[in-house]
C-alpha cells in the first residue's frame, strides 16, 4: 500500500560499509527507527551494529579496567549480548578492518582501552556496542523485499559526528529530497 508513494529503493547495494535505515514504521522494538552500520557480509550472513540506541550502562560497566571512564555503549543488537565490538577512525593506533569512508570495525581492543585513558579516543572517533544485529542466509534480502529497509552508504558524519538521537532523520534527510517525506510519517499511523 504505502510502497506505491514512498520511496525505499536508495539505488544503493548492500555490503560492508553501509547503513541500513529502518523505514518509519517498522514495529520490531530492536530496530524501530534503527540506524545500522554493516560490518560483515558473505553469502551466508550480514552483521552490523545499531548505530543510535545508547545503552543504560557505560563502558566501565562491562570493563573493569576502565573503572572510572563513562565512555558510552551502544547496544548493538539483539545478538551476543555477551560480545563486546567497537568501530573507529584511527587505524594506525588499533588497525582494524576498512569498511568505506575513513570507518574502521574492530581492532586492538586493549590499546583502544588505553587510548580512551590517555584521551585520544572520544566518542567523535570511537564507538562501542554490546552485541551486534545479524541475518542469516536469505534473511535480509527478505527484509529488504518487504521494504523494511532503506540502504545508505555510511560517512563518517552521520556515524560519529550526529547525535545518536537525531542519527534517523539524519540519515534520512541525507538520502535527499525525494525520502524527506519520510521523516513526517508517524511510528503508528492508526493513532493519527
Amino acid at each position: 500500500m504505502f510502497k506505491d508513494f514512498i520511496p525505499y529503493n536508495s539505488g544503493v547495494e548492500l555490503s560492508a560499509g553501509k547503513l541500513l535505515i529502518s523505514e518509519p514504521m517498522l514495529a520490531d522494538s530492536n530496530f524501530q527507527r534503527s540506524v545500522i552500520l554493516l560490518c560483515h557480509h558473505d553469502v551466508n550472513e550480514f552483521m552490523g551494529f545499531v548505530l543510535n540506541r545508547k545503552d543504560e550502562g557505560v563502558l566501565s560497566d562491562f570493563v573493569p579496567a576502565m573503572k572510572g571512564f563513562s565512555f558510552p555503549v551502544y547496544q548493538g543488537g539483539p545478538v551476543g549480548l555477551n560480545s563486546l565490538h567497537f568501530i573507529h577512525t584511527e587505524p594506525k593506533i588499533l588497525e582494524g578492518t576498512l569498511l568505506g569512508n575513513g570507518i574502521y570495525w574492530s581492532g586492538d581492543m586493549n590499546e583502544a582501552f588505553d587510548s580512551i585513558k590517555t584521551g585520544f579516543l572520544n566518542t567523535t572517533n570511537c564507538c562501542f556496542f554490546i552485541g551486534y544485529s545479524g541475518w542469516g542466509a536469505g534473511q535480509l534480502d527478505a527484509e529488504m523485499d518487504m521494504n523494511s529497509w532503506i540502504v545508505s552508504n555510511a560517512t563518517r558524519r552521520l556515524v560519529f559526528e550526529v547525535a545518536k538521537s537525531k542519527l534517523w532523520n539524519a540519515s534520512i534527510e541525507e538520502l535527499g529530497p525525494r525520502f524527506k517525506n519520510l521523516l513526517n510519517i508517524p511510528l503508528n499511523p492508526g493513532l493519527n
